[in-house]
């Protein structure tokens, strides 16, 4: 979380991606941390978007109750990407020669 919370001092970054693609379990530790570093991402003036989200996290998240609502989520890297570009009205164009 700290290191996060410099990067977004050090960038002046509006949006932080949380990819737990390689996190292979979510207990209610690991959700609440989540969530705190969210918080934490918030009150430095950035949004959060969390990617990486499987079927098996997304039904634990579900039945340990864990309210996630208010909190964008994406599946993959590249969907938060596009998520986050379209939020910044970025845009990528691929330059032909």
């Amino acid at each position: 979380m700290e290191n996060l919370l410099q990067k977004i001092v050090e960038t002046g970054s509006s949006i932080a991606i949380l990819d737990i693609s390689g996190v292979p379990a979510v207990d209610s530790l690991v959700a609440q941390h989540l969530i705190k570093t969210i918080n934490a991402t918030r009150l430095m003036g950035a949004e959060c978007i969390i990617s990486g989200i499987r079927p098996e996290i997304a039904q634990t998240v579900v039945h340990l109750g864990i309210d996630l609502s208010n909190i964008v989520t994406k599946a993959s890297l590249a969907s938060a990407l596009r998520y986050a570009f379209a939020m910044t009205r970025l845009e990528v164009k691929k330059i032909v020669k």
